[in-house]
């Protein structure tokens, strides 16, 4: 992302969409949305997540070792 932007998901398309600002979501958010833009409006095309993965129920805690009795 940082050096070539948003590439267009559409096939043979070589357009590109740069984040103006590194530092902003506002700019990441604009550029994904002129991506999807472009998309729609020149190639009619509709990007459908295909898989996701389920989010983790649980984080296995690491507890600390017991002290040694001496």
């Amino acid at each position: 992302m940082r050096s070539g932007g948003f590439p267009c998901r559409a096939a043979a398309c070589d357009q590109s969409f740069t984040v103006k600002d590194q530092n902003s979501m506002q700019a990441l958010a604009a550029a994904s949305t002129a991506r999807t833009d472009h998309e729609i409006a020149v190639h009619g095309y509709h990007h459908v997540v295909t898989a996701q993965e389920a989010p983790r129920g649980w984080v296995p805690r690491v507890r600390p070792p017991k002290p040694v009795e001496r």
